[in-house]
């Protein structure tokens, strides 16, 4: 298979298209598209503007030079995806690292993952967790307070993470790329959702776990840990309580950035409340669907930008043009001005 027949094929998947649906969409049969993702038939640049208008695609990601070869990925789903669904987000995935490597390389500019060594990071208990979660905080220089804004801290410390539009079921996935940590979360989900997410999926790569430990479980009690340590949800809560307030709950909510549920799960994990107490509070979300959608006000999200600095700064130091950086951007470059327009230059 050739360059252009990998990019059709990768581009199809990306799409959820089969395919039949892709030749529907161009015109032509399927078997014709087969050929074209063998290199068999190599297709002409209007049928490539047909396969990138039917897959949101541009005709520069046909002739992308470098590619990248994931390891499988470790999915965090609400529920099982079928190989359609993993084979898009697979296909998103890798589109966006390429772009992310790519922009990296042309700006000269890689961030080296920075994580404590693997000798402080092993866990044989629940406390062991909670002390690595500090460990973690305390290496990156977050201290015990809220952390602000979560993505940012892992993209200074060398963590990749990248925003993917998916299955509903989808939650994230984490794998290593050269030996580099790489996270692809769901878009659109609420921030105290996200930023568990992203603290679940760190310790996996955080970890280092005593084979009899549940992984899951670790990694949940780990995102706790690391969103609102032990030390700051005593205090807030204090040591011993008989019940928790509702309201209570929703400000510890929005100012660390961790879900209602999540902090229930927390104050049981910690004894601060009894397990009975915890599942009566669950029975009363489950019942008023606040499992689904909490009350009040939404978390708001969070969103790389990273990449998106390193694409505007090689712009406007024109070492690539406005389609390039749309090309490698992924789509209209956001702009405060709406309308989008040359920036202007200062020459000093």
């Amino acid at each position: 298979m050739n360059q252009i027949g990998e990019r059709i094929k990768a581009a199809r998947k990306g799409s959820g298209l089969s395919l039949r649906a892709l030749g529907d969409k161009t015109g032509v049969s399927q078997t014709a598209i087969s050929k074209y993702e063998k290199g068999e038939i190599i297709p002409d640049s209007g049928m490539l503007i047909k396969i990138g208008n039917a897959t949101n695609t541009t005709l520069d990601y046909f002739f992308r030079q470098n590619t990248v070869e994931l390891a499988e990925p470790c999915y965090r789903c609400r529920k099982s995806i079928g190989q359609k669904e993993k084979d898009v987000i697979h296909a998103r995935t890798s589109d966006w690292l390429e772009r992310y490597l790519e922009i990296e390389h042309l700006s000269n500019e890689r961030i080296e993952t920075d994580l404590p060594d693997k000798a402080d990071r092993h866990a044989d208990s629940p406390d062991d967790i909670e002390s690595i979660a500090v460990k973690i905080r305390r290496h990156w220089n977050l201290g015990l307070d809220p952390i602000e804004n979560l993505i940012d801290s892992f993209e200074m410390h060398g963590i990749k993470v990248g925003l993917i539009d998916a299955d509903k079921k989808f939650d994230a996935l984490t794998l290593m790329y050269e030996r580099s940590p790489v996270i692809a979360i769901a878009k659109n989900i609420p921030g105290d959702q996200q930023r568990f997410n992203l603290a679940h999926e760190l310790g996996h790569i955080i970890l280092d776990l005593n084979p009899k430990i549940d992984k899951e479980a670790a990694a949940n009690r780990f995102a706790g840990a690391f969103l609102i340590p032990k030390e700051m949800i005593k205090y807030e809560l204090m040591e011993k309580r008989k019940s928790l307030d509702i309201n209570e709950l929703y400000r510890l909510k929005h100012k660390y950035g961790i879900s209602m549920m999540a902090l229930i799960h927390r104050a049981s994990d910690l004894n601060i409340i009894n397990r009975n107490v915890a599942v009566s509070y669950y029975r009363l979300f489950s019942k008023k669907g606040w499992n689904k959608n909490e009350p009040g006000k939404e978390f708001p999200s969070e969103r790389p930008i990273h990449m998106e600095l390193l694409i505007l700064r090689a712009q406007a130091e024109e070492k690539i043009s406005r389609s390039r950086a749309v090309e490698l951007f992924g789509g209209p470059l956001t702009n405060i001005l709406g309308e989008y327009r040359e920036p202007e230059m200062i020459n000093g």
